[in-house]
């Protein structure tokens, strides 16, 4: 491998994470599909599938075999299932040329298969995921969730308190597929690209975003890395120490304010989004008093070492330390009512313990501001995929192009304004948010110089939330009634 003689970093790098859950119907007569999954006549449909109509025409996919049987069987039914997202993605109608990229991966981020000389120098970009080989997130990826994959009376080995199946009717079982862009550092063209993924899916696909219930809801994540090249061990690149503090000070102030833009529900997801308030390491040393509900906490039996990696004692400023904070916040930030949690922020020696005092409090789970990307594991301290990105893991799951890219402007926005901006002016911005802390999400998009259109919290929760299954006897009548509000309309302008 060759040496990097220069390290250079440029312009900052994107990409967008999204889960959704698909539904797929247990075949009810023999001949209906000759294939692990399919999509049986209109009439089939017609006469079998409670969801169906002929005005909308999407169909659910059948499946001949028992998912619940076996792995082999379910995983016979997810290749499928992730070669029909792969050819809906990459091309406009079926015969039509393909306009995006599409990859099928077996892992939650795949590797290459080219050797270490071909890839060349180590690229560490949002692109580099897996050891340094820039090329895999060179194009849009499709792969299986499996924490997300839920079959009724499958053969329990997914089922642990807090994980429960979406809601539904009997004969449909459900898979959670992931769509991962490429690396973007055009924000015109990531959304350009975004709006074809998301239109094709809703035209194409009955897909939930709202009908999980416990852990098991859709979430879309948003990485923000930097472009360039540089050594691996070389430390403060991409992003350093300092500039990771000032994102994490403008997170902790805001997170509050910016999380009206998000599903309620993402308040209480403790598991995989631990928001810097709250089940945090953070949290818990500033907050002790803090009470979450038992039924949203992840499972108990899962802390480890990692939790007491460090104590509240190991986050004391030093002398250094305490002029840094000087320097880059006012009075009225440092000393104000998030005091202690900022100084804990400033008092990380390394981004390691920086990244550990961010994460969820049972065995350092990302929390919803994840920096173990940045860091490489760590025994019983922090485990990671070393991916060089900052992850945003705040919102709930989308195909709404408008609401994904106000997210993903609102953070190239923190991050830019803590690594593009002079320090004075970092300053009187966090100034200006701590003041107005508990602002409204047009008030901070104002402040970051941004014109958003931003849905009301009221419109956000009853996209989101968990549809009331009505009481009525009759299966059919029960769930054809609530079909509208299980899956997202085929445009969003339906919506």
């Amino acid at each position: 491998m060759h040496a990097i003689q220069k390290s250079e970093v440029g312009a900052l790098t994107f990409g967008i994470e999204i889960e959704v859950h698909v539904p797929v119907l247990k075949v009810l007569e023999d001949g209906s599909t000759h294939t692990a999954l399919g999509f049986p006549s209109d009439d089939w449909y017609v006469r079998n599938c409670i969801f169906y109509t002929p005005e909308d025409g999407r169909k659910i996919p059948v499946v001949k075999e028992d998912v619940t049987a076996s792995k082999e069987a379910r995983r016979r039914v997810w290749d499928e299932l992730l070669e029909q997202f792969k050819k809906v993605i990459e091309r406009p109608s079926e015969r039509a040329h393909p306009d995006i990229k599409v990859m099928i991966a077996e892992a939650e981020h795949p590797t290459t298969s080219a050797s270490s000389e071909a890839v060349g120098p180590p690229r560490n970009t949002l692109g580099n995921f897996i050891d340094g080989h820039y090329e895999v997130y060179n194009y849009w990826t499709v792969c299986k969730d499996e924490s997300g994959c839920w079959y009724p009376e499958a053969d329990g080995e997914l089922f642990l308190p807090g994980r429960v199946p979406p809601i539904g009717p009997k004969h449909y079982f459900w898979f959670s597929i992931e769509i991962k862009s490429r690396v973007y550092k055009d924000l015109n063209a990531i959304r350009g690209d975004l709006q074809k993924v998301c239109d094709r899916i809703r035209s194409r696909f009955l897909v939930s975003i709202n009908c999980g219930q416990g852990f098991n809801r859709t979430s879309t994540h948003v990485h923000v890395g930097m472009s360039g090249n540089w050594d691996p061990n070389q430390e403060d690149l991409p992003f350093s120490l300092v500039e990771m503090k000032k994102m994490a000070t403008a997170m902790y102030v805001l997170e509050p304010v910016l999380m009206k833009m998000h599903a309620p529900w993402k308040a209480d997801n403790h598991r995989y989004a631990a928001q810097l308030h709250g089940y945090t390491h953070l949290g818990r040393f500033c907050n002790p008093n803090a009470l979450f509900d038992s039924s949203y906490l992840p499972i108990e039996s899962e802390s480890g070492r990692e939790d007491a990696a460090y104590i509240q004692s190991n986050f004391d400023l030093n002398p250094g330390q305490r002029k840094q904070i000087e320097m880059y916040l006012h009075p009225s930030v440092r000393d104000g009512p998030h005091k202690a949690a900022i100084s804990m922020i400033w008092g990380a020696d390394d981004l390691t313990q920086l990244a550990w005092l961010l994460s969820g409090r049972e065995r350092t789970r990302r929390g919803a501001f994840a920096l173990h990307g940045l860091v490489p594991s760590k025994k019983d301290v922090i485990k990671s995929r070393y991916l060089n990105t900052i992850e945003f893991r705040h919102m709930h799951g989308s195909l709404d192009v408008e609401d994904i890219m106000n997210w993903v402007r609102i953070t190239e926005k923190i991050v830019s304004s803590s690594t593009s901006i002079t320090d004075e002016e970092y300053a009187e911005l966090m100034n200006d948010f701590n003041v107005d802390g508990r602002g409204s999400i047009n008030e901070v998009a104002k402040k970051f110089g941004l014109t958003l259109t931003i849905k009301s919290g009221e419109q956000v929760a009853k996209e989101t939330s968990l549809p009331e299954v009505p009481n009525e006897k009759d299966e059919r009548e029960k769930w054809s009634r609530i079909g509208p509000t299980m899956f997202l309309s085929n445009s969003r302008n339906a919506t």
